[in-house]
């Protein structure tokens, strides 16, 4: 017994491995800053080129008044001037709705995404709302791009929207005044 104790005597009064210890604790919060840092960093690139890419949609769709533009077609100048994100097509919701000025409503609370079966591009929801507007008309306009985090499990302390896929969403509103015909 005695010998069992100055063993542990030994063991407690060594100093091998402090650093380890140290190094076993302080590295997971430097790993999770670095990640969370990066990952910002990306939606920060990703947010500026969606709205980059909605404003200069917005723009021709404004300016163009003998243009009868379908939803696949703005969604496709958006996906033209937003060249950071995979697969845009298929992960880029619109939702164009006319409202007054004097009379304002808001948009709904939540958000039209692409609903997608998992692991396939089929797209399972129909576009909610997508009005063109008559002369003069206020229009609102919400893209919601759905794309694939760096690092999933870092949390950011953000509430991020996300779908059963995994995918995140990132939102961007716009108005126009429909030019006259």
């Amino acid at each position: 017994m005695k010998q069992l104790l100055n063993t542990l005597r030994r063991f407690r009064r060594a100093e091998r491995g402090n650093v380890t210890v140290e190094f076993a604790l302080v590295f997971p919060v430097f790993i999770l800053i670095l990640t969370s840092s990066i990952e910002m960093g990306v939606i920060t690139i990703r947010q500026t080129l969606l709205e980059r890419g909605l404003d200069i949609a917005m723009r021709e769709v404004r300016i163009g008044t003998g243009s009868q533009y379908s939803h696949d077609d703005i969604r496709d100048m958006i996906c033209d001037g937003a060249v950071i994100f995979e697969d845009c097509e298929a992960n880029l919701r619109l939702e164009m709705i006319p409202n007054d000025p004097r009379d304002y409503q808001a948009l709904p609370a939540t958000v039209d995404c692409v609903e997608q079966a998992s692991g396939t591009n089929v797209v399972l929801n129909p576009v909610r709302e997508f009005k063109r507007g008559q002369s003069n008309e206020l229009m609102i306009v919400r893209a919601c791009m759905l794309y694939d985090p760096v690092f999933p499990t870092s949390e950011l302390a953000l509430s991020r929207t996300t779908d059963h896929n995994g995918k995140s969403a990132l939102v961007a509103v716009s108005a126009f005044t429909q030019e006259p015909r």
